[in-house]
């Protein structure tokens, strides 16, 4: 018997990656995002009222470009793997585990900001299975995720990218982006698209023929080759009809698909707990509040950071033409201006005067430092814990505000922004790439009882 879906649960949906470009991606496998914890879609229409005179009504109401198609997620952060499969650039580990897998701490070697290398242009799937099962559990199932609903959407690129995270809960990530089509379908009907195969795949394994591109591999007694339509290749079911459009070529509609067997990554932690986070950035020189212990204060104090912001946009040009009611590409600009805001309890300020800000301005550089931290101690974290760092070199101060009542603790709410290009600004650094062999464990029959 079917179940009937009353509503849609957060343990029946999910959201899937694909490689970019989003019309012919380098690989056809999906890639299941980790730790999602909301997911908003919208569509707008824009469309432009044509009047004439000598009437009050509108003569058409005319849709005169493609629709904008936004997507927001948010998703609790981990050791970096969702950062790479958004395509952004994601350093290699600053730890590196030798033959008897003691963690040796090595310098990140940044390969320029998290802009440098950019994959743009996904595909984003958005599937919703039936009401009382766990999605990720149909990967177990004969028929995998056929039968599933599908909203497909083609040619998704990152508006905005932020980090945030506070005092009592986990840290989080937020990414906006644009996209340029949207499918509802089913994996595996006719509609959502199959997946073909030449069958003279198999007739080259099965003829153990190595050179695939020999003139003579099949041919008639009058020499003339075989040639295979459609009709006799292998069609296999659990397909996903491939979104994109081909935004080059004026927008035309893709004809291939996915075989949808979603790749599904196990990170070995849950999130990054508060305990786990450390900010180290340089004290301010324009007396305002201490953010590390300062030698020569009237007090020497360390800042409790409560709260942190990391902002970052992908300003684009959006590019159109003659020919075509769908946007030809989604350009980057270069420079833009990311932000970051701190809050903080503090009990010291430092020496300085804000006027001197007019000859000193000051670049500072900020590490954000997230470690997988299971136990609630004050011992240094170590190395091998150390999950996701942040990094801007090039921070400039912009405001603070300093603010006490009765019956709560003053706070500090300061400013930064910072220019980000491909070699200056945010860098990142993750260890889903890290070589530490993972335990493994063994089946140990109890023994019988006598």
């Amino acid at each position: 018997m079917a179940f009937a879906r009353t509503a849609i649960r957060y343990n029946s949906v999910g959201l899937f990656l694909t490689d970019s470009p989003a019309y012919q991606p380098k690989s056809k496998d999906t890639k299941f995002v980790n730790r999602v914890q909301s997911t908003t879609i919208s569509v707008d229409i824009d469309r432009q009222n044509v009047k004439q005179i000598g009437s009050d009504e509108f003569l058409a109401r005319k849709i005169i470009k493609n629709g904008n198609i936004n997507i927001d997620v948010d998703y609790l952060l981990t050791d970096g793997y969702e950062e790479d499969i958004l395509g952004l650039n994601i350093c290699p580990p600053s730890v590196y585990y030798d033959k008897n897998q003691d963690a040796i701490p090595v310098e990140p070697e940044y390969s320029g900001t998290i802009y440098n290398g950019l994959e743009e242009d996904k595909n984003l799937f958005f599937m919703i299975g039936e009401e009382p099962f766990d999605l990720t559990g149909y990967a177990n199932r004969p028929s995998g995720f056929s039968g599933l609903d599908l909203l497909s959407i083609g040619n998704c690129f990152i508006k905005n990218y932020s980090v945030s995270a506070s005092v009592g809960d986990f840290a989080k990530a937020s990414v906006s982006l644009q996209a340029s089509d949207i499918i509802q379908g089913c994996v595996g009907s006719g509609e959502a698209g199959f997946v073909w195969r030449e069958i003279t795949e198999f007739l080259t394994a099965l003829l153990l023929q190595i050179d695939e591109s020999d003139e003579d591999f099949i041919l008639f007694e009058d020499e003339g080759k075989i040639l295979f339509e459609e009709a006799d290749q292998i069609q296999e079911v659990g397909g996903a009809r491939n979104p994109a459009l081909n935004l080059a070529e004026g927008g035309t509609v893709s004809d291939s698909g996915f075989l949808f067997n979603p790749y599904l990554y196990h990170s070995p932690i849950n999130a990054i707990l508060p305990g786990g986070i450390t900010v180290k950035i340089k004290n301010l020189t324009m007396g305002g509040p201490l953010l590390e212990d300062m030698e020569g204060a009237c007090v020497n104090a360390e800042a409790n950071i409560q709260s942190f912001d990391i902002s970052v946009p992908f300003e684009r040009e959006d590019l159109e033409g003659f020919g075509s009611m769908h946007v030809y590409g989604r350009k980057m600009k270069y420079p833009q201006i990311g932000t970051l805001s701190l809050s903080l309890l503090s009990s010291a300020f430092g020496a300085g005067k804000f006027s001197d800000l007019l000859c000193e301005d000051t670049e500072y550089e900020v590490e954000i430092e997230m470690s997988h931290s299971c136990q609630l101690s004050c011992i240094k974290d170590k190395e091998e814990n150390k999950r996701l760092v942040f990094n801007i070199n090039n921070a400039k101060f912009d405001s603070y505000s300093f603010s006490n009542s009765i019956g709560s603790i003053s706070t500090v709410d300061c400013n930064f922004s910072f220019g980000m290009s491909k070699n200056n600004g945010l860098f990142a650094s993750g260890t889903f790439q890290d070589n530490k062999s993972r335990p493994c464990y063994r089946y140990i029959p109890r023994p019988e009882i006598i």
